[in-house]
């Protein structure tokens, strides 16, 4: 018994007895976890600004700050393609805000986010974008 207080008493002051006599601990198996992901890899798409029309004339303007979440792989070719999703962003946008826009509703940003996947897949031909950012949405 006193063998063993004086071995832990070693460990607590970070001294390792049994490494001065040659002695080695065996060795702990440690879980074979998988590495954690990546942190996420955005695109920055810019300012997207669409007029909204209603009753065949422009009644309001939304503004939002636009984020494109990517794998890193992809990164490059949504690089390449933002003139494209501009192009169906701005159209998106156009046909849906100027149904759903209501005087003093604010913007429905969870139904944007999935409208402009939804977009860029159909733009792209593929999953290359993962999700969507939208920072500081405004209706003018």
């Amino acid at each position: 018994m006193m063998i063993g207080a004086v071995v832990g008493g070693l460990y607590f002051w970070g001294i390792d007895p049994l490494a001065k006599l040659g002695i080695t601990a065996p060795a702990v198996h440690k879980d074979d976890t998988p590495p954690p992901p990546p942190p996420p890899s955005y695109v920055d798409f810019g300012l997207l600004i669409v007029p909204v029309i209603q009753d065949r004339e422009v009644k309001k303007q939304a503004e939002m700050i636009v984020r494109l979440q990517v794998d890193p792989k992809d990164k490059e070719i949504v690089a390449k393609n933002l003139p494209r999703l501009q192009n169906a962003y701005l159209a998106e946008m156009m046909a849906y805000l100027s149904v759903n826009v209501r005087e003093g509703q604010p913007l429905d940003i969870p139904a944007i986010r999935r409208r402009l996947v939804v977009s860029a897949e159909k733009t792209l031909g593929g999953p290359y974008i993962k999700d969507i950012a939208i920072e500081n949405p405004n209706l003018k």
